[in-house]
């Protein structure tokens, strides 16, 4: 056969080409796996010192075109260690462990950042990942049951409730414990307003050489807020990404007090009428004019033609309910359901060298309660640039605008007194319409029968329209030179302006008691308030980083602080309104100059500056021996000269024991195992600006009725109640801090334990003073804050591939803590009042007790032993229905309750006299510790499950527990709905006072027992016996457990505290996220996730109120903690929810 020349150079020339192919590159390929077996998708594959490279497929296959002189590849992933394989052959498997440290968290610090790993002090931190599938609508909510050692209360349920942050308890007495709040690098007022969309890191400082730093505040902790920078790794591609996140979500009232039926109320009023004044005259005045539809059609006969029906027949038509339906007020008050809002739309985009987001919020909260909305709108932007080398500049800005409307929390944030408080209202007011009430005839005397208004009433009478509006804008400057140095300059300026409308109708205590020469009580006030405040900061820090030798890693930082502040609040009162206004829509408020009478005050607050100097100087050997030394002077306008500056150092070590060679054969199970200790000083210098001067107010007046035109008085205010004291010097804490971090199985299961020591001396304390002033603030005594904390995190399941990954992780904490104070100065204990109760009605002067040697919240009252029976007593006396008392028996003694005992009163245990032993007599004598308010654990967990894949998408749940015991509560919501007094007559009871739940000595159908029982006027002995022991088997048969309601004054018993413990579902999220291979064939969305999430699902409590998690007096008074007293109920919600990336 003829070979064909052409033909054969053609095969020739081609061969010789694959083979000088071949000689230059060649293809490897293999799979790569995880520790598991599993594949893993989109594993980066890279010729060493090159660029060339190729990820893995959904298979974890990877084929790559080398050339000829590569030596290694390059295997990585995130969370996975980097691993180099020389390569030997075509074909390469790999199996890459799973690495802790690549993804290395960073904790904000002060004035820097750290590695989570190399962090000295006591820190605790929540990141985005933990807060992106969980909706919440505040960064406070966000820190729920997350950290230990960090309490977060929300002291009832209103949009507007105030958010009670405590790190390790706090250190004062009577000044505020809310720890630092810094945002971005600047302080700030609160969190509150802080669209928790924006977060990336949450980190809160516990001990003194974490917070040392921050000086004069940092006393009671530092909560840290970084805000999200547009996330780039591009050098010079410019990216662009756009996020939506946003519920919808329906509420309603989570526990509603159960009361006393329309039979059951008009029983327990016909009792306190006849026990009050049972002549005929008196009950047709106390009782029948209300209840008795005959009395009122003839009362105004002549005196022989008037009547009124029997006690049984009123009853029956009380019992009726077509003829007295039932009101339920809570559920007219608080029963809507409730819609809110939440929408977030944030853009962000860039390169390292220059980037920016922006994004912006909106809430949208229609309340549970009638006439209450709230709104808060907030934008933010965020923008760095680097112009050259080692240069970065950097803005920050925040507006955020708050509307509430509706006065709806309880009253202590008002003017009056707490009788406004719409819960109170609601749960008291009667439970059917009464005759007089129906007809006006009583109107005048409404304060006298138990501030009887309608609620709905009081909601508009009780107008309020708060708006609240912030700015802030901060900026910095950062430069690197001298290969180890940075200097950097911050500047920060703050502005608010909250405008409060406040309309006081004519029910309100505020203008029925608030008079003005000529102005008629009764009628209707106005108070618009404007209060005005910034504060400019600005710090200025140079800082050297360098390693020596590879191991020994050394920073040092120094800086400078100064903060001004600058504060004014502008009041216009109105008084003696008339006319008829749209007050509901605010309409009145422009009619201001109608007032018959004004008034206007301006004030100006003194001035509060701060200067600062800071160091801080941070040694490590290899990551496994630490040092830390701080140092800050503060210099404060709070104080006089030669008290102005507070010295604040610290100093921490700790020792990475798993890194020890010794340790090497324990690195199968142990990752990590750090020791720390450390001990620092803080300040605090919260006090009432102004008390070292007199205070200029100036105040004029305009007579528009009189037409005396205006007239200016200047009014000194200060130190006319506040006694100066030029000594006064800052409030000192001492911390010392013993800590583990801990790692196991490649820190699939980490954690922290820590113990700590806290004193507090020179206690700011506002002493009460002799003669012409008030009070003086004063350093006396010292406090001791002890407690340990624990937390836990552990990854249980961790599976990642395309057709199937799923996770599940539990985190837990749990904190204990417990302040005693250790000394009061001259003096051994004080007394803590809420200021719930008028003293006219109130036996109690003051709730709360503080000693030395003791904790603060310890409650002090009287301890009850039941009621007293009828065998209690020994006589009965028909015709004055008065009681015998056995001399055994203790009676009420001189000034305590004015009413005798009588079966049925409640009972007190005789615990001591007044020479220290019991003397039968109930008084002061007997009031002793009947428990602590503050828990002594608190703490949380959380889990977080998801499981899906690439072609069908990703499940994902994450619930919220919260939880705290060791406590009782203060329930004076209790006290007074179990208790009727003069004052309080015509007001519903709940109804743990029902008939058959109390000892009475009325049956059912009104009669009173102790005259169809008695065989004659005057019964003692064994006739007494028999007829006392009729009245006793008659409540045991009803099954009476309690006493009798009726009572002269209100009265602290051991039944006002409650078990405070509970375990709450705070959040239930559930949420799917659709298929990612239909992400990537959109090409323009990343990620799609829907979701639905239930708030306060349940809680396991044996607390009879509304809620187990309540403070409402705190505020006003940091003695009196765990205080329940008319709090606005908190709701229970669905949302809908869904997240869109593009």
């Amino acid at each position: 056969m003829k070979l064909n020349l052409g033909v054969f150079r053609a095969m020739f020339l081609s061969a010789f080409l694959m083979v000088g192919m071949a000689l230059q590159a060649r293809v490897v390929s293999g799979v790569v796996k995880d520790p598991t077996g599993e594949t893993i998708i989109s594993a980066s594959v890279v010729v060493k010192g090159t660029s060339i490279g190729t990820v893995t497929d959904f298979d974890g296959n990877y084929s790559l075109d080398v050339p000829d002189d590569a030596k290694v590849l390059v295997f990585s992933y995130i969370g996975m260690q980097t691993q180099e394989v020389t390569i030997t052959g075509s074909v390469h498997n790999v199996v890459l462990k799973e690495n802790s440290e690549v993804l290395e968290e960073v904790v904000v610090t002060g004035y820097g950042t750290t590695k989570k790993r190399d962090v000295v002090t006591s820190v605790a931190s929540v990141s985005a990942e933990q807060l992106k599938d969980i909706p919440v609508v505040s960064a406070a909510e966000a820190l729920q049951g997350k950290m230990a050692g960090v309490s977060v209360t929300t002291t009832e349920g209103s949009p507007d409730a105030d958010v009670k942050i405590r790190v390790r308890g706090g250190t004062s007495l009577t000044q505020s414990n809310d720890p630092l709040y810094i945002v971005d690098g600047f302080p700030v007022s609160s969190i509150s307003d802080i669209a928790p969309t924006d977060i990336q890191s949450m980190d809160v400082l516990k001990d003194a050489a974490a917070t040392a730093i921050y000086g004069a505040q940092g006393a009671n902790g530092v909560i840290i807020i970084t805000t999200k920078d547009a996330d780039t790794d591009s050098e010079d591609k410019m990216t662009f990404n756009v996020s939506y996140t946003g519920f919808v979500g329906w509420k309603s009232i989570a526990k509603k007090y159960d009361v006393m039926d329309p039979e059951d109320f008009a029983l327990m009023q016909y009792e306190w009428a006849y026990h009050k004044d049972n002549t005929l005259s008196a009950m047709r005045s106390n009782f029948y004019a209300y209840f008795d539809k005959l009395y009122n059609d003839t009362k105004y006969k002549e005196p022989n033609e008037i009547e009124n029906s029997t006690i049984s027949d009123i009853l029956a038509e009380y019992a009726d309910a077509s003829k007295h339906e039932f009101i339920d007020w809570q559920d007219n008050t608080f029963g809507r359901t409730g819609f809110n809002s939440n929408q977030s739309v944030s853009v962000s985009g860039g390169n390292k060298k220059a980037n920016f987001t922006l994004s912006y919020n909106r809430i949208d909260d229609k309340a549970i309660m009638e006439q209450s909305n709230y709104v808060r709108n907030n934008i933010s932007g965020k923008a760095k640039f680097k112009p050259f080398k080692n240069f970065t500049i950097g803005f920050t800005t925040r507006f955020t605008n708050t509307e509430v409307l509706g006065s709806g929390s309880n009253a202590i944030k008002d003017n009056g007194t707490s009788t406004e408080s719409r819960l109170r209202n609601c749960v008291v007011y009667t439970p059917t319409t009464l005759l007089s009430k129906n007809d006006g005839s009583l109107e005048e005397e409404d304060e006298t029968f138990g501030s009887l208004y309608d609620p709905l009433t009081t909601i508009r009478d009780n107008y309020k329209l708060k708006m609240d509006k912030k700015w802030n804008i901060q900026g910095y400057m950062s430069y690197k030179f001298a290969k180890h140095f940075t200097a950097r300059v911050d500047l920060g300026y703050q502005s608010r302006h909250i405008s409060t409308d406040r309309y006081y109708g004519p029910t309100t205590y505020f203008a029925r008691n608030t008079g003005r020469p000529g102005i008629e009580g009764g009628t209707a006030q106005l108070q618009v308030t404007d209060e005005y405040s910034t504060v400019l900061t600005n710090h200025n820090t140079l800082e050297w980083k360098q390693t020596f030798e590879s191991d020994h890693n050394v920073s040092v930082l120094v800086g400078e602080e100064t903060v001004i502040r600058k504060g004014e609040t502008k009041n216009q009162y109105g008084f003696g309104y008339k006319g008829s206004y749209d007050v509901l829509n605010g309409e009145i408020f422009n009619y201001l100059g109608q007032a018959a009478y004004s008034e206007f005050t301006n004030y100006v607050d003194p001035r509060d500056n701060q200067l600062s100097f800071l160091a801080r100087a941070n040694y490590d050997y290899k990551g496994r021996y630490y040092i830390t030394a701080t140092f800050r002077a503060d210099c404060s306008t709070r104080f006089a000269e030669g008290n102005q500056w507070g010295y604040f150092p610290s100093g921490a070590l700790a020792w990475r024991m798993s890194d020890e060679e010794w340790m090497q054969g324990a690195s199968s199970w142990l990752s990590n195992m750090k020791f720390r200790l450390s001990l620092g000083m803080a300040g605090n210098n919260n006090v009432d600006l102004g008390y070292l001067h007199p205070d200029f107010l100036s105040q004029s007046m305009t007579y528009f009725d009189m037409g005396k035109g205006t007239s200016n008085i200047l009014v000194v205010g200060g130190s006319d109640k506040i006694a100066a004291n030029p000594n006064l010097k800052w409030e000192t804490t001492i911390t010392r801090d013993f800590g583990i971090d801990y790692g196991f199985f490649n820190e699939r299961l980490t954690g922290t334990i820590d113990l700590y020591w806290n004193t507090t001396k020179d206690l700011i304390i506002r002493q009460i003073m002799p003669a012409r002033y008030n009070y003086q603030y004063q350093n006396i005594g010292s406090t001791r804050n002890m407690g340990m904390e624990f937390s836990v995190k552990g990854i249980i399941l961790d599976k990642r591939s395309k057709s199937l990954s799923y996770h599940l992780s539990v985190d837990a904490n749990i904190s204990y803590n417990k302040t005693r104070v250790q000394d009061l100065g001259n003096i051994t204990s004080m007394l803590a009042q809420t200021s719930c109760f008028g003293s006219s009605e109130y036996l109690t002067t003051a709730e709360f007790l503080l000693e030395v040697g003791q904790p603060v919240g310890n409650v002090y009252g009287y301890v009850t032993d039941g009621y007293y029976t009828a065998n209690d007593f020994l006589s009965y006396m028909g015709n004055t229905h008065t009681w015998g008392l056995k001399t055994d028996v203790p009676t009420y003694g001189d000034g305590f309750l004015t009413n005798a005992p009588m079966p049925g009163s409640i009972k007190f245990k005789d615990l001591s006299g007044p020479n220290g032993v019991p003397d039968g007599k109930i008084d002061e004598n007997d009031k002793t510790i009947l428990g602590n308010t503050v828990p002594t654990h608190s703490g949380g967990f959380n889990i977080n499950f998801n499981i899906g894949g690439d072609k069908w998408g990703k499940f994902d749940l994450a619930a919220n527990f919260t939880f705290a015991f060791g406590n009782k509560i203060l329930n004076l919501s209790k006290m007074e709905y179990t208790t009727v007094t003069e004052k309080t007559k015509m007001r519903n009871l709940i109804s743990a006072m029902n008939y058959n739940n109390r000892y009475s000595l009325f049956s059912a159908e009104g009669q009173y027992m102790p005259d169809v029982y008695a065989t004659s006027a005057m019964l003692f002995g064994d006739a007494y016996v028999e007829f006392a022991n009729q009245l006793d088997q008659m409540n045991m048969d009803k099954g009476a457990n309690t006493y009798s309601p009726i009572m002269s004054h209100y009265v602290v018993t051991d039944q006002c505290m409650e078990d405070g413990s509970f375990l709450r579902l705070n959040q239930l999220t559930i949420g799917y996220s659709l298929p990612k291979v239909w992400m990537e064939k959109s090409k323009v969305i990343s990620n799609i996730r829907v979701y639905v999430q239930g708030s306060n699902l349940f809680c396991a409590t044996k607390y009879s109120g509304l809620d187990p998690e309540v403070d409402t007096r705190s505020s006003k008074n940091p003695l009196t903690p765990g205080v329940d007293f008319s709090a606005y109920p908190k709701s229970r919600g669905i949302n809908v929810g869904l997240n869109i990336q593009f």
